[in-house]
């Protein structure tokens, strides 16, 4: 059977779809960790905000007011930071994605033709195992035939 041609780029374009794919759970793991991170801020914040009331309401001093609010507006910025964070993160696994799927597109094409040429080498084969199968019947009635018209 004769060796499919692009088999070559065939392989090549899926090393490259299996490191799409690799880079893609990669950035997946990385995203799923920036929202965790996100979803911690957002829980600290919550139980500060708690404490911070909890204070209030038993009395606490101008100075530990400020504290408190301080900590939080640093604590908001490490949470618009991180929402940043999460948009890079979603961001590059957007574009990765897209590779992956144009790097799967090629390589459904690739397979595509490697079926196609080896249906076609699998009647080719056919075709030749006809022939020859023609060609020993044909021999052997050949024989047959001339001693037919010897008796007659």
């Amino acid at each position: 059977m004769a060796r499919f041609s692009l088999q070559p780029l065939l392989e090549h374009t899926q090393h490259r779809m299996e490191a799409a794919e690799r880079l893609l759970r990669m950035l997946k793991r990385k995203q799923d960790e920036a929202r965790r991170q996100l979803e911690q801020l957002h829980q600290f914040q919550g139980e500060y905000q708690t404490r911070l009331k909890q204070a209030t309401a038993s009395g606490m001093s101008i100075q530990q007011l400020r504290e408190y609010q301080g900590f939080l507006a640093k604590l908001q910025g490490a949470i618009q930071h991180q929402q940043q964070e999460v948009r890079l993160a979603e961001q590059r696994w957007a574009a990765a994605h897209k590779q992956w799927l144009e790097q799967r597109q090629k390589v459904k094409a690739y397979e595509t033709l490697a079926a196609r040429h080896q249906a076609q080498e699998i009647r080719r084969q056919e075709k030749r195992e006809q022939k020859l199968s023609d060609e020993r019947a044909t021999r052997r009635l050949a024989p047959s035939q001339s001693d037919d018209e010897e008796l007659a």
